[in-house]
């Protein structure tokens, strides 16, 4: 049986560059988008599971309080480890970082973890959602880059494209197979 899987990106952070970006809460507006998003979620999830950095878990706490749902914060749904990484003000030179991580799938290009080894954590951590909580319709609120790697895995798409498409508080919605997804890779055919 196909379940659905809906994974979410966080809303929009406060951004501190002193502070790492594991560690950022969420801007003061971030969830005034949050009916929006409601509105695009079909079927509406049973069950919100999410990733216990500060942006992910409040909207996460706001998404199921507004579903109704219970809220399961987990560990391994986390972002792309980078407390390492540079702080990047200007966006190009913080998407290039992004694009090499996806372009090289078995390096370490930026922080301390490989797209491979995101792939492999991420995935493994919503299998195990999905395992404990058998509901139909699962929502994941996690971040951008595992997100993306997560769903072109699953999809056969190019994370980069997935990356690119995916807003704060935006979503990619998958059929979650019957068996949990083998053989990760951090690019189609890799």
């Amino acid at each position: 049986m196909l379940r659905t899987l809906h994974l979410i990106k966080h809303g929009r952070p406060h951004i501190d560059p002193q502070v790492p970006a594991h560690d950022w809460p969420l801007a003061d507006d971030a969830l005034t988008d949050l009916p929006t998003l409601l509105a695009a979620l079909h079927p509406r999830p049973d069950l919100v599971a999410c990733s216990v950095e500060p942006k992910a878990h409040a909207t996460a706490q706001g998404l199921a309080a507004a579903l109704g749902a219970p809220l399961r914060p987990m560990q391994g749904l986390h972002e792309q480890l980078r407390y390492t990484a540079p702080w990047r003000p200007d966006p190009a030179a913080f998407e290039a970082d992004i694009r090499r991580f996806f372009d090289h799938p078995e390096q370490v290009v930026s922080g301390e973890e490989s797209a491979r080894d995101a792939l492999t954590r991420f995935t493994n951590a919503v299998t195990a959602v999905m395992t404990a909580h058998p509901q139909p319709c699962v929502a994941v609120v996690a971040h951008g880059t595992v997100i993306s790697l997560l769903a072109a895995h699953l999809t056969g798409r190019d994370p980069w494209t997935v990356w690119q498409a995916l807003p704060l508080l935006g979503h990619v919605t998958v059929s979650w197979p019957s068996r949990p997804p083998q053989g990760t890779s951090a690019r189609p055919g890799a």
